[in-house]
């Protein structure tokens, strides 16, 4: 089907919603690799500490992205402009919204100390109780864990798209 046609039948994502999907793709495959990565590495290798040190602050910037992202898609979503004719699609791509926003937010409570961004700006720490920060770091974890499945999926779909000689890609060309 000519894409022009396609469009009219499936409208595509607004050229916002396309640098942010990338902006995003770029940041939680890095955040997860690396973190992931560096959990083998003994907690003071050079490499660690480094990566411990980033994440935080790159993911913190990527907040206010993140949360245009997903107003732009509740607004989509809301005004019939998202493709719902695929209700496991449809429900993966909420779940991740979701896990992400958890990410996020698990992620600025569970800070141990205050952090420091691009030496311009110091956020400190919220949650002072230890056990507290124990429960959100666990939970963080295990939210990344579950991101990391729920990225993987959403790659296979659309490895499984191309394959079948249906790309999904174009939508965010």
């Amino acid at each position: 089907m000519p894409t022009a046609v396609q469009d009219l039948i499936e409208p595509g994502y607004t050229p916002a919603r396309k640098h942010l999907h990338w902006l995003s793709a770029l940041i939680i495959l890095w955040a997860t690799f690396s973190g992931f990565g560096v959990a083998l590495l003994a907690p003071e290798h050079p490499v660690r500490v480094w990566v411990e040190t980033l994440n935080p602050q790159l993911t913190s910037l990527f907040i206010p992205f993140f949360l245009v992202r997903l107003w732009l898609y509740l607004r989509d979503t809301r005004a019939g402009r998202q493709p719902m004719h695929n209700k496991p699609a449809t429900m993966v791509h909420g779940l991740l919204y979701l896990v992400i926003f958890g990410v996020l937010i698990t992620g600025v409570l569970m800070m141990t100390h205050p952090v420091t961004m691009l030496w311009v700006m110091t956020f400190p720490q919220l949650i002072h109780t230890s056990t507290v920060l124990a429960s959100i770091h666990e939970l963080h974890h295990v939210l990344c864990a579950l991101l990391a499945l729920l990225v993987a999926l959403h790659l296979g779909a659309v490895a499984l798209h191309a394959i079948r000689g249906q790309s999904v890609l174009h939508r965010m060309r």
